[in-house]
């Protein structure tokens, strides 16, 4: 991981500079080096020593040119320094570069600043805002401090680094207009239209909370128009309509297949010709993105080694972020993903057999290889295989679909994509299906065991939760006082048991003598606090998956030791508030999935939703994390933007029906509840027991189907159903389960049932039954 993170650099070239112009941008006149621009600025501090530049000024705090460089020193954030620099020319349309280097932040969340459009001497005025904690969601921000003297933060991001002390960095904005972009080391962070209040100014540099260094300063007019933001690469492709709740995404194999009919993705095979050109689809690579941009997502499928640094040439030349690199060479995966932080990845698979060492073989190289995504054969899927994955944060995506009833099969195993050279097949199957069909179990996490039936965090809730059928059983782990890891929510006891105190300030031993069952009810009296070893004991081997939260950091290789001991790294997935905590595990043990826990507000318009889904893909991908927000921070545009990119993601916490109801609806995945049991007598799948019939005109057949109720017990009963064709032909007559055959020819016939949960009704249907009327 620590790879990945740091080896961006490889990819950061004047190509991303032009990431929303499109190539003209890039090699035209627009080029950002052309001679055109006036220079109005241009210092680098060598020839002053004490005093700033004449014109220069001092407006608020310190600031000294020190050892050839503009110091400024600001001990806290009540008391910023700030210099203003005032322009020959205030035409507002700018470029603004300098050297910008950390000496010293009272905290992470203290930064630095290029300020712009400066008005009078102190504000209103923008400015590109630096947090020394530049991984941070808002690590770098476009920021204006308004005419009422208060900040509005339009945008806000992430930088792929965390900016080092001592360590110097290129700054850079370009404004025009109402247009304004923001890079580190020429690399596109903010694109944004919100400038259009302050128009002209002067330029000037702050520090907050902080120490920092300012060289070889330069500002140039800009003549050039910046491309509209809306071509900045955030965009949710179209696809078929269907009724199928999170239905798998379609990805044409081909570029012809992809452009044919509407899929989200396109797989483009890379080989390299005997000029050294890298071609796919018959014409060259970088062509082939071109043409595909903000139309379909790239998948870049490569097994030829050596040409990993060719592949960043031909994404940085095409200007495409949006991308997912595939092979079943594992090292090729992690070598370009570690080039380009943001680029995702997966794993083909090839092996003839499937069985539970594949799948946990499979499971443990997709995450070590900064991969998230299984791409399978047909033939080797069904749901429980799919689920198994799924359990484990791994999406898969079929390959096959080569007829309708393929397409129908790979729907049914619950995969989250379907790669197809024929999607007009699919897009026909997919119309087939009822309102609200479930053919996806979601991934349900107990959370802290059934809080709503038994005290929580104990191992009578836990063992129901079991019983209940949940996917994962989640859970939280703090140290005690002599290093002991127990399970405990709470900083404090004193909620869930009978003491008092907090959990670092007691012993293991102080601990295990209180009861953590009687303040629930006297039924779970003498319940222990558990141990972390005692709760993975008592899963191990049973199929289950335990959902771990760390509730703080610095313990996460104890975490992973107790895992090992117990022979279950198959078995868990770790989570944290704490992203650092989760880089931490990651890069001790990259094989279990790590998840990042976090709440934010919900954007208010569609293109901010799908901006900010795009910002936080690339968050969770640049760190190797799943994106475990609160269900109030996930919309529809969101769920939509993970599914179509195969990103599997865990919402806490539901505790109503009705919120519950309307995430499973817009495509949530992994629900994390306190309510295990609103799911438990809900049907999975129905299993019909032939899938071809035969009859003679006149003649019937009864079909009666099976379900499902869970996948661990594989428990089925039979269950009340009904018969409807997709498409009426008049081939067949149905009644009920009866199937009368009334004129020569060829009926999909497809078993229904209807039920009831989180109070709506919900279908699930069965694979078709093909009927031949003779």
């Amino acid at each position: 991981m620590k790879n990945k993170r740091n080896g961006f650099m490889k990819w950061i070239t004047l190509a991303v500079i032009a990431m929303v112009g499109g190539i003209g941008y890039l090699f035209g006149t627009g080029n950002l080096a052309s001679a055109e621009q006036a220079v109005l600025v241009e210092e680098d501090f060598d020839q002053l020593e004490g005093g700033l530049p004449e014109g220069w000024s001092v407006i608020q705090g310190q600031a000294s040119i020190e050892n050839g460089k503009l110091e400024l020193s600001s001990p806290s954030s009540a008391s910023p320094a700030r210099v203003l620099v005032p322009l020959p020319d205030k035409n507002g349309n700018i470029i603004f570069e300098a050297d910008m280097t950390f000496v010293s932040a009272v905290e992470d969340t203290r930064w630095a600043s290029m300020m712009f459009r400066v008005q009078s001497t102190d504000y209103p005025y923008y400015q590109f805002a630096i947090r020394r904690g530049t991984t941070a969601l808002n690590g770098a921000e476009f920021a204006e401090r308004n005419a009422q003297n208060k900040w509005v933060v339009p945008e806000a991001t992430f930088f792929t680094e965390k900016f080092e002390y001592n360590k110097t960095y290129r700054i850079k904005i370009i404004a025009s207009n109402n247009r304004v972009q923001q890079f580190i080391n020429n690399k596109l962070v903010i694109n944004t239209d919100q400038a259009s209040g302050l128009l002209n100014g002067d330029i000037g540099f702050q520090a907050n909370g902080s120490t920092v260094l300012f060289d070889n300063v330069k500002v140039s007019t800009f003549e050039e128009e910046l491309p509209p933001v809306e071509n900045a690469g955030a965009f949710l492709p179209q696809e078929p309509k269907t009724n199928i709740v999170n239905a798998p995404t379609l990805i044409g194999k081909t570029l012809s297949a992809a452009q044919s009919s509407n899929t989200a993705s396109v797989l483009l095979k890379v080989e390299q010709n005997s000029a050294g050109e890298l071609i796919t689809n018959g014409m060259p690579l970088r062509d082939a993105l071109v043409n595909v941009q903000n139309k379909h997502i790239p998948i870049l499928h490569i097994e030829k080694n050596g040409i990993e640094g060719a592949i960043i040439d031909s994404l940085e030349a095409s200007l495409t972020t949006d991308v997912h690199i595939v092979s079943s060479q594992p090292e090729i995966v992690k070598t370009i993903t570690n080039l380009m932080p943001t680029a995702r990845g997966g794993i083909v698979y090839t092996k003839n057999s499937f069985n539970k060492h594949d799948l946990n073989e499979l499971v443990q190289t997709v995450h070590a290889n900064n991969a998230k995504v299984a791409l399978v054969p047909e033939k080797l899927l069904d749901a429980e295989n799919v689920h198994y994955l799924h359990t484990r944060m791994v999406a898969v995506w079929g390959i096959g679909a080569v007829d309708e009833n393929s397409v129908h099969a790979l729907i049914h195993t619950g995969a989250d994509g379907i790669i197809t050279d024929n999607p007009a097949t699919s897009i026909e199957a997919l119309g087939n299906y009822p309102e609200n069909t479930i053919v996806k179990r979601p991934i349900v996490a107990a959370h802290r065991g059934v809080p709503s039936l038994a005290p929580e965090n104990t191992m009578a809730g836990y063992r129901l939760a079991y019983e209940l059928g949940a996917d994962q059983i989640e859970t939280d782990l703090q140290l005690t006082k002599d290093g002991h890891l127990i399970i405990m929510h709470d900083l404090t006891v004193n909620r869930t048991t009978n003491g008092t105190g907090a959990v670092s300030d007691l012993t293991f031993e102080e601990i295990r003598q209180l009861d953590a069952g009687i303040k629930f009810s006297e039924e779970f009296t003498g319940e222990q606090v558990p141990t972390f070893k005692e709760f993975l004991q008592e899963f191990k081997g049973k199929d289950v998956i335990l959902l771990v939260e760390l509730k703080g950091a610095g313990f996460e290789e104890q975490v992973i030791k107790e895992i090992e001991e117990e022979g279950m790294v198959d078995q868990v997935v770790l989570q944290n508030f704490d992203l650092g905590s989760m880089i931490v595990a990651n890069e001790l043990k990259p094989e279990i999935p790590v998840g990042y826990l976090y709440s934010a507000a919900v954007p208010g318009t569609t293109e901010a939703k799908i901006k900010n889904a795009q910002k936080m893909m690339d968050y969770g991908t640049s760190h190797n994390v799943t994106l475990n927000a609160s269900y109030g921070s996930t919309y529809q545009e969101f769920l939509t933007y993970m599914r179509q990119r195969g990103l599997l993601t865990m919402h806490w916490t539901f505790r109503a029906e009705e919120p519950f109801r309307d995430k499973l609806a817009e495509g949530l995945v992994g629900p994390i509840t306190d309510y295990m049991q609103w799911l438990t007598d809900s049907p999975i799948k129905l299993e019909t027991p032939i899938k071809k019939i035969n009859l003679k005109q006149g003649k019937t057949s009864t079909v009666q189907a099976k379900a499902f109720v869970n996948f661990r017990t594989v428990k089925k009963e039979n269950i009340a159903s009904e018969l409807f064709v997709a498409e009426d032909n008049g081939v067949v007559r149905l009644d009920g389960n009866t199937i009368e055959a009334v004129s020569p020819g060829t009926a999909q016939v497809f078993v229904k049932h209807t039920f009831e949960m989180l109070g709506t009704e919900w279908n699930i249907v069965g694979e078709p039954v093909e009927v031949i009327v003779e």
